[in-house]
């Protein structure tokens, strides 16, 4: 379900951004990005590596301020190899994701940004570095590029960092995977307990077993007392790839779904890869596949109200 993408974003100066935050690139700092850069044989190579470094340690000092945890040493900017094989500045959010720290050098006009580092992104914050290497100033972020060009006037504040963070935290990705191990995130519950036994019959009993799992979850999709249960079941096919199927049905007070109720699988950058509509229906169910670590979300839609889960397989 990932897309991948490549682009090359011109960041130009501009004063519409609010908010920027500026960085003392300390003397340790420094000492931690000539480690790397002397590792690197390509001396080209190294210098890259090196700004790269100083500008993810002036994001994660951002984050440190702003009580965000942070995992260096879980990032691909930290992994020498990595380092070595791709144009990596990424920062590792602790149960969050990846941010892309990019550096602009001061009075530069573009940031370029490999294919490599499209995928598995939460945002990007461009991090301008100051001439003399003393300071670096984090310019806006933004969580998705639009088009191969963007001017720093048209990153969003780093307001509106803080904003995703937020979001992710309030809607922190279900680890599937832990579902067959039996541990169950709060809130999901054994199918029996939220349907029917009227309801049960229409489950798909094929995906019964030893080696599936199945959870459901009552969610409300409207002030007005709408509710749907939301079934999410799962099944190793082969080492590396497992069946995926999502179920929605009426809760018991209700004999059929709410009229056009749309239920979404979206991919790792949001994007509805598979949707249905309800009509006079009394469910609805999606079937797909996927690898482990991939991401993927459920969103259901009813008139002005829509709920996202998250998910990671």
């Amino acid at each position: 379900m990932t897309i991948k993408h490549s682009t090359v974003i011109k960041a130009m100066k501009s004063n519409q951004v609010s908010m920027n935050f500026t960085v003392p690139l300390t003397p340790s700092f420094h000492q931690v990005a000539e480690k790397f850069r002397q590792q690197q044989l390509n001396p080209a190579k190294g210098e890259q590596v090196y700004r790269n470094t100083l500008a993810v340690l002036a994001v994660n000092f951002y984050c440190k301020c702003m009580g965000i945890p942070t995992n260096l040493e879980a990032s691909d900017s930290w992994n020498p190899v990595l380092q070595s094989l791709a144009d990596v500045a990424d920062l590792e959010l602790e149960s969050l994701g990846k941010i892309e720290c990019r550096p602009a050098l001061a009075q530069s006009e573009w940031v370029e940004i490999t294919q490599s580092v499209w995928e598995n992104r939460i945002g990007y914050i461009i991090v301008e570095i100051s001439a003399s290497m003393k300071e670096a100033k984090l310019l806006g972020f933004t969580s998705r590029i639009a088009t191969e060009e963007l001017t720093i006037g048209e990153l969003k504040s780093l307001e509106n960092f803080l904003d995703c963070v937020h979001q992710l935290r309030e809607n922190k990705p279900i680890h599937l995977s832990e579902w067959l191990r039996g541990i169950c995130d709060r809130g999901w519950e054994s199918v029996e307990r939220i349907l029917t036994p009227q309801t049960m019959e229409l489950v798909w009993n094929v995906r019964d077993g030893k080696s599936s799992v199945k959870r459901g979850k009552v969610i409300d999709v409207t002030r007005g007392g709408d509710r749907v249960a939301l079934v999410v079941g799962m099944k190793p096919t082969s080492t590396s790839e497992m069946d995926i199927w999502l179920e929605v049905y009426p809760t018991p007070e209700q004999s059929h779904l709410p009229p056009d109720l749309q239920v979404m699988v979206l991919d790792d950058d949001g994007v509805a890869v598979m949707q249905a509509c309800a009509r006079s229906t009394k469910n609805i169910q999606l079937n797909f596949s996927g690898e482990p670590g991939e991401r993927f979300g459920i969103k259901i839609v009813l008139g002005n109200t829509s709920i996202t889960e998250a998910f990671i397989i």
